[in-house]
């Protein structure tokens, strides 16, 4: 009898764990992804720059006024392959992104904000 009650409340833990605790869904309507990808001569001729419209960075000193999105730059360098590497070398501002081409020179650039 122990081991069936036992059995229950382990099962009844994983129903309420899987249903109530576990799930995202909360959030899942709200988080958006927007890739930008740009080629180089794109980025040489606007300076290092990438136009991303969707792109807030916010107000420095009002306590994170206004939603500042997540954002990673990517690369593919100069090879005939699909190998992406993160760039470190970014700059957000509002409504673009400076990107620094010495740092990894590239083909193409793909921006990805996530909000």
């Amino acid at each position: 009898m122990k081991k069936a009650y036992f059995m229950m409340a382990v099962v009844g833990a994983f129903l309420v764990g899987f249903f109530v605790a576990c799930g995202d869904e909360l959030y899942s309507s709200n988080i958006q992804r927007i890739v930008y990808e740009v080629s180089e001569a794109n980025v040489t001729a606007a300076g290092g720059y990438i136009d991303v419209p969707v792109l807030h960075v916010g107000t420095a000193g009002k306590s994170g006024a206004g939603e500042m999105a997540s954002v990673v730059v990517y690369g593919n360098g100069r090879g005939a392959n699909n190998r992406w590497t993160m760039l470190t070398s970014t700059v957000l501002q509002e409504g673009r992104v400076w990107i620094e081409r010495l740092e990894y020179e590239s083909y193409y650039y793909r921006v990805v904000v996530v909000y």
